[in-house]
């Protein structure tokens, strides 16, 4: 028993993961701001493309954006 109490006061107080120091903690908490916002956004564009969708029957039949196809004819006389 007083040896799991010793390595556990020892544990404590040594400094510990540099992710649990003030800049560790700074950085994961704007990764995690970041990893928010950014699916914040991309929900709400889905709900802007789902809703203007909704609005305009023309766009709920037109397929995907494809890229654009050029056609090129040749002619014997040159």
């Amino acid at each position: 028993m007083k040896s799991i109490c010793l390595v556990l006061v020892l544990s404590l107080s040594l400094t510990g993961c540099s992710m649990f120091s003030k800049s560790g903690r700074d950085q994961r908490a704007y990764r995690k701001y970041i990893k928010q916002s950014q699916a914040a956004r991309d929900k709400r564009g889905k709900q802007l493309i789902a809703h203007q969708r909704a609005e305009m029957p023309s766009l709920r039949k037109t397929p995907p954006v494809s890229e654009p196809q050029t056609t090129v004819s040749t002619s014997p006389d040159q």
